[in-house]
């Protein structure tokens, strides 16, 4: 219910905010840690930009000894002299101020006939007159909060852009090589319009637009220049090529028989070397194997194997990056890309981890740190974090498989405890967070 006190209207919202100031805050920020904080969230704050603008000056004008423990931020203003701190019209100014009372950002104290008097700050025993910006203490935690949630988006934001710009670069080479001009003037539109917004979703938009430029360029067929001039220097290069123009020579290693039975199994060597080169092609082939093989064992999965629903129900925010419910491992290393981006993690940095421990390994770490954060764990520099791990893993110290298995027994617990008390089955023993039994 709407109720008028004096000549301002006073909602819910407002009431609540005069309330909390005959409570204790939560905290009690000091003056530039506050205007810190509130000039990096500029559009977070939910309110509009003058009355943003308003909110900054005000705390601006402050006294710093004002902010301490026991005593109270207090604005003794008239409306004039707010206008000309903030450049707003009357109007302009008496609705930034009421939306800045709806957000409950502060408390306006109305005097007598609820006027505010000219720098009236009133005696001992009396009501002040002003703005009381005590309700930004109470505040202060949400607005922790709401620049964590920035500082994720805004890492999200320079991830799409660099990953744009980087499938931007095989376009352009792409397009050049086919002679597409229609689809470089595309990748260019796409380049102009993604410095023009900060959204993610419009930023995901473009992305993906990229990308299927690519894959179209990619399908389609290399032109074959069918000039004269290509023709002859085609049949040149063919005939240089041609082992009857060019046979091969003793240099070379080459093996034949001294019959013209092919059946026979006599073979001389003719290699200047002296040695048999099919046994060492032998040789090098199974060097070849057993260095594939040592580099599977290097793997930072350590031959874990986890199914896309493992993933999925380890780490939730999958799913909403995922386009089918059931993903394969390319489709679960795309996800994992975007989400690297609202972590925190640099495009430069994911595409290091791409190239060191390999796209699927990378995007498990990020999976991993991802989850880690949801259970409560603190990443308080996600990109050195990540760099870390894709250090570890050019060291082969990395084992993600041991967080895997972490997650997954933390994962079997929390559906344990979700589950009714009917369903649940007696265990003999328990296992603690990481394996070790309790």
């Amino acid at each position: 219910m709407l109720r008028r006190r004096g000549k301002r209207t006073l909602t819910p919202a407002m009431l609540e905010a005069r309330d909390e100031l005959m409570q204790s805050p939560p905290d009690c920020p000091e003056k530039y840690a506050l205007l810190n904080v509130l000039r990096a969230l500029p559009r977070a704050l939910g309110v509009s930009r003058n009355a943003y603008l308003l909110l900054l000056r005000m705390v601006e004008k402050t006294p710093v000894e004002s902010w301490e423990m026991l005593k109270t931020p207090f604005i003794y203003a008239h409306n004039s002299t707010l206008m000309s701190w903030t450049g707003l019209s009357l109007t302009a100014l008496r609705r930034a101020v009421r939306d800045l009372a709806d957000a409950k950002m502060l408390v306006p104290c109305d005097g007598r006939n609820g006027q505010r008097g000219k720098r009236w700050q009133g005696a001992e025993g009396e009501i002040q007159v002003g703005f009381n910006l005590s309700s930004l203490r109470h505040r202060w935690p949400e607005l922790l909060g709401k620049l964590e949630e920035e500082k994720r988006r805004r890492s999200q934001v320079a991830f799409l852009r660099d990953a744009i710009a980087d499938l931007n670069e095989n376009v352009r080479r792409a397009a050049e090589t086919l002679g597409n001009q229609a689809a470089a003037m595309e990748a260019a539109r796409i380049m102009r319009l993604r410095r023009s917004t900060e959204q993610t979703e419009t930023l995901s938009a473009y992305y993906e637009g990229m990308k299927a430029l690519l894959v179209a360029l990619q399908m389609q067929p290399n032109p074959v220049d069918k000039s004269p001039e290509n023709r002859d220097l085609l049949v040149q290069n063919n005939a240089e090529c041609n082992p009857e123009l060019a046979p091969m020579d003793a240099e070379i290693g080459t093996h034949y028989t001294e019959r013209k039975n092919n059946q026979t199994k006599e073979v001389v060597v003719v290699a200047p070397n002296g040695r048999n080169r099919i046994k060492t092609m032998r040789c090098a082939g199974q060097a070849d194997q057993s260095e594939l093989g040592e580099g599977r064992e290097r793997s930072a999965l350590r031959g874990f194997r986890g199914t896309a629903m493992f993933y999925l129900s380890v780490c939730p925010d999958l799913r909403d990056l995922c386009s089918t419910s059931t993903p394969d491992r390319d489709e679960l290393a795309d996800a994992a890309e975007q989400l690297s981006g609202q972590i925190g993690i640099s495009y430069q940095s994911w595409r290091m981890g791409c190239g060191i421990l390999g796209k699927f390994e990378a995007a498990v770490a990020v999976i991993v740190m991802a989850t880690r954060r949801d259970h409560g764990e603190s990443i308080r520099h996600p990109d050195a974090y990540f760099r870390s791990l894709v250090d570890r893993g050019a060291r082969n110290t990395l084992f993600l498989d041991r967080s895997l298995y972490a997650l997954r027994d933390i994962h079997k617990v929390e559906r344990v405890d979700m589950a009714p008390p009917s369903s649940r089955l007696p265990a003999a023993k328990s296992k603690g967070r990481w394996g070790i039994h309790t």
